[in-house]
């Protein structure tokens, strides 16, 4: 009896830990900002970019490759899916537990965080953002 008293309050937390929280909720929307960004202006996906865009022009609109190509193309339609498949994957994570939910719920925080740092970024004066010499320049006085 003792056994299943244990069980039963193991399914009581997992249970718990699968609910998300006001905080996860406005990280995934900013983390869905993120991963738009980066995908459509981020240089590390030019080269993606360009060969979807190429399929995109070589596929029939009526075809469902072509409607495909569309919704990856399209920073509004992402929009709408995007928020949807990080809720999913932090809840699949949260109801697996352990080292996996931390590390969902990291990279999730940390897109949410990239995205505010450059929507604030985006707000201050350019006197007072911080321009660090990117040519490598060592005069520094």
């Amino acid at each position: 009896m003792l056994r299943y008293a244990v069980i039963g309050k193991r399914d009581q937390q997992r249970r718990k830990t699968t609910q998300m929280t006001s905080l996860d909720f406005i990280a995934i929307i900013f983390a869905a900002g993120a991963v738009i960004e980066v995908w459509h202006k981020g240089s590390l996906f030019d080269n993606a970019r360009a060969y979807a865009q190429a399929l995109q022009d070589a596929t029939p609109l009526h075809s469902l490759k072509g409607r495909l190509l569309e919704l990856l193309m399209c920073p509004f339609c992402k929009s709408y899916h995007i928020p949807i498949y990080l809720g999913l994957t932090l809840l699949a994570a949260d109801y697996f537990g352990g080292i996996i939910a931390s590390l969902v719920r990291v990279l999730i925080y940390g897109l949410a965080a990239t995205r505010i740092g450059n929507l604030i970024d985006g707000i201050v004066p350019n006197r007072m953002k911080y321009s660090p010499d990117i040519f490598g320049d060592d005069n520094h006085g």
